[in-house]
């Protein structure tokens, strides 16, 4: 009996530690998690993204890694148009900021916010880029004429011609891509000079530029982009940089309105393996017609 007893009130101590348990733990577990899951949606929800203004204040009185991560923020979130602030004063403030940059022993602050002023549109940055150009920094002459490619103001086209004799090859290459960009007709002379240069991708891009300005000295190179077998020779161009390759000298062959190229075109949507690339060429054909 009295065995019997103690079996009967084992469950009932049992039954009751789970009770406890359930009500001092588990309740209030649950009740925590659902409540830190409502704090983090709503945060979210009411929470405002970082603007330009926002990004150029961590550049102004950030720490060492503060400072280039807003910088680099910066060049991002200029380049949508919507976010870029028209007033004076984030002009002014910006060129300071740029200007002041040059004691920072981090580059990358100064190369993003010449890349964020460029990425603006915003010609009044021009002459503060230009005059960065004398810097001896490799890293930031680049950035700078990255920038003033975007900027495509005619001012720049004298400063830049002088770094197409370089003797680095990424700053000759940058020239190159700038001024093609900016189009201006007083580069074609030193441009055709840069078809003979040693680094492939600099002659290529000159070919490019020259095209943009519908000067044909180039085609020959130009040609040999929409060649799969010769790209398929350089061993460290990759697929993807093949296709963007193809696809640059596909839209500027109509603007050249060469026999050779034309034909070229029509090879590529007959007969190229990539989507893309036969859907452009058949596009440049259309423009190959106006």
């Amino acid at each position: 009996m009295e065995t019997e007893n103690i079996k009967d009130i084992k469950p009932e101590k049992k039954s009751a530690l789970r009770v406890v348990i359930h009500s001092f733990f588990v309740v209030p577990f649950i009740i925590a998690i659902f409540a830190v899951l409502i704090f983090l949606v709503t945060r979210i929800m009411t929470a405002e993204p970082n603007t330009a203004q926002d990004y150029l204040e961590d550049i102004k009185i950030g720490g060492a890694t503060k400072r280039w991560q807003g910088a680099f923020e910066l060049s991002k979130i200029l380049s949508n148009p919507k976010m870029v602030p028209q007033d004076d004063r984030f002009v002014y403030e910006m060129i300071s900021a740029f200007e002041y940059s040059i004691n920072d022993r981090d580059l990358r602050v100064r190369q993003f916010l010449a890349i964020a002023m460029g990425a603006t549109g915003d010609t009044r940055y021009v002459e503060t880029i230009i005059k960065a150009l004398n810097q001896k920094d490799t890293e930031v002459v680049m950035a700078c004429a990255y920038a003033l490619g975007n900027l495509k103001d005619v001012r720049a086209v004298d400063p830049l011609l002088k770094f197409l004799e370089d003797g680095d090859p990424q700053v000759r290459l940058q020239a190159v891509i700038a001024l093609g960009k900016i189009g201006d007709s007083t580069s074609i002379i030193s441009l055709k000079k840069m078809l003979a240069d040693t680094e492939p991708n600099i002659r290529w891009d000159a070919a490019i530029a020259l095209a943009k300005q519908k000067d044909s000295s180039g085609r020959r190179i130009v040609l040999d982009l929409l060649d799969r077998k010769y790209l398929d020779s350089f061993n460290n161009i990759d697929k993807i940089e093949q296709v963007q390759a193809m696809m640059v000298a596909i839209n500027v062959s109509p603007l050249i309105k060469n026999p050779a190229l034309k034909q070229s075109l029509l090879n590529l949507k007959e007969s190229d393996s990539n989507l893309k690339i036969r859907e452009a060429a058949r596009k440049a054909l259309q423009n190959f017609e106006e």
